[in-house]
């Protein structure tokens, strides 16, 4: 691509034309970038734009030589919204559950030239724009003149001529193509939201300053995650606003003798009353997500027989998301974090110097981490055969609890061995979230079973459907279980507390 000090759009036309490239007619288009809140299609190395004039089209371009190019009635929303197809298949992977938002627009007059072989085959073609502005700036025009050279599979050289062409008018040419050049001009970050619960720590600090310092950032990934949450944008956002409310009740439950005793029971009990609000919706969620790995071992009949069902999901999840839209708009949802973030902006009266408050915090977190792994493994060996499922649950939740204090304080941990340690307590996790997921869907699916029966919604068809996918939830849960000695063997191993003696000695030394 190339862009001014802009010759004049006449004498780049002239040029174009002198050597050999057809113009075709003026006319106007909108081009608007879309990714995820995000950027994943950005971190893929991908990039895909809807072009309006007055048609839809998406042009996705990067990870292969050619951009590809797919005619839409409607702006698509998810990749399941998008003609079955090259595109569909190449984006599906890497959006999964998220939603394509617009990210940059951009409006402009714009003629083409394309320059053939004597067969009539394109060689190359060149855009000229003319007129380029941001759609919703204040400014009437980004620039005077962009010319954009689009290089075609197999004809590199050809798009190397058109760029020494311009060249000679004056043009100067850019590392980067038409939006990327307008997404700079906006100030438009490209990699998308990006968020971390790890903050940079110094190990011997004070802990309440590296506690408020952790705290203050999960409270920023609450809010970030607030709007897209309440407009029901896609799963993701209700995903995140809930991991960072349970890493901020962690924190606050490991926060004994570091915080505040009255701050720290106030915002124990808004964050719990918080959490407990996003489960229905969340729940509901993964029911939808999972769906598909539900019912595909059932068989396509039975799929189909569970078509009241998934409409009664559908239905239940809406219902859910519009009563938590409700709540987070609600005064109580604004004063608890309109209070939180005043008492993490505003200083602290000076802490007892007996507390944990002023002791580092390399030493005071290593000791809180060895002391939750140290429950963790100590439940886990109780738990046999025999043992109540409620153990499991909880089990879990020392697990989460555990991760959640390794990502927030992960910065006074070696990123090595903290990795290789967060990976076995991460397949611990996996089979401890599959024997409850499917436990709690059993326990929904017979509520929402009385439901439909009650409702004279559903035939024998899919009551027989039903008790099925009761089934495989039975199956799965139970399998889950059978596992669970083997998984936990290979989390509580010499090899597991040697990293993890080895992960919280570094967070004491300096």
């Amino acid at each position: 691509m190339s862009v001014q000090p802009s010759p004049g759009t006449d004498k780049v036309l002239a040029a174009l034309e002198k050597g050999g490239f057809e113009l075709g007619p003026e006319r106007s288009l909108r081009r608007t970038m879309l990714d995820t809140f995000d950027g994943r299609l950005h971190g893929a190395g991908l990039r895909l734009e809807l072009r309006e004039a007055p048609g839809r089209e998406l042009t996705l371009s990067g990870g292969g030589p050619a951009a590809a190019h797919v005619a839409v009635a409607a702006v698509p929303r998810f990749a399941s919204d998008l003609p079955v197809g090259p595109v569909r298949l190449r984006l599906s992977p890497v959006l999964d559950v998220r939603a394509l938002l617009p990210t940059v627009s951009a409006t402009t007059r714009q003629r083409v030239a394309v320059r053939r072989d004597k067969l009539g085959k394109a060689l190359v073609s060149v855009t000229v724009h003319d007129g380029l502005a941001i759609a919703g700036s204040t400014s009437s025009e980004l620039v005077g003149l962009v010319v954009e050279v689009d290089e075609l599979a197999g004809y590199a050289k050809a798009a190397e001529s058109a760029l020494s062409l311009l060249a000679t008018v004056g043009l100067q040419a850019l590392d980067t193509d038409l939006m990327g050049f307008v997404a700079a001009a906006a100030g438009v970050d490209l990699r998308g939201h990006t968020a971390s619960p790890t903050v940079v720590l110094d190990r011997n600090e004070p802990s309440l300053e590296a506690f408020r310092r952790v705290l203050a950032n999960l409270a920023g990934e609450i809010d970030a995650n607030w709007e897209g949450t309440v407009d029901d944008v896609d799963s993701e956002f209700l995903h995140d606003l809930r991991v960072a409310v349970r890493r901020t009740r962690s924190v606050l439950a490991q926060g004994k003798g570091v915080l505040p005793v009255e701050t720290r029971n106030r915002f124990r009990a808004g964050f719990g009353w918080l959490g407990g609000a996003t489960g229905p919706a969340r729940d509901l969620d993964v029911y939808v997500i999972e769906w598909d790995n539900y019912v595909g071992p059932l068989g396509a009949d039975v799929a189909t027989a569970l078509g009241p069902l998934v409409r009664h999901v559908a239905q239940r999840r809406r219902d859910e998301h519009a009563a938590l839209s409700a709540l987070l708009r609600t005064a109580r949802y604004h004063e608890l974090m309109a209070a939180w973030h005043g008492w993490l902006a505003s200083p602290v009266a000076e802490p007892d110097s007996r507390a944990d408050a002023v002791r580092p915090i390399g030493k005071v977190a290593a000791r809180r981490i060895t002391k939750a792994n140290d429950q963790l493994v100590a439940r886990g060996r109780r738990i046999g055969p025999d043992t109540p499922a409620e153990e499991l649950h909880e089990l879990r939740k020392d697990a989460k609890k555990l991760r959640y204090l390794l990502e927030c304080f992960g910065a006074l941990l070696p990123a090595g061995e903290r990795k290789s340690f967060v990976q076995r307590l991460k397949a611990l996790q996996d089979n401890l979230g599959e024997h409850q997921d499917t436990e709690v869907h059993a326990v929904e699916l017979r509520a929402m079973s009385h439901d439909l029966h009650d409702a004279g919604d559903v035939g024998p068809d899919t009551l027989v459907a039903i008790g099925q996918l009761a089934g495989e939830f039975e199956r799965r849960r139970a399998a889950a279980r059978a596992e669970f000695a083997e998984h936990f063997a290979a989390y509580d191993t010499v090899a597991t507390r040697r990293t993890f003696e080895a992960l919280t000695e570094s967070a004491t030394r300096g």
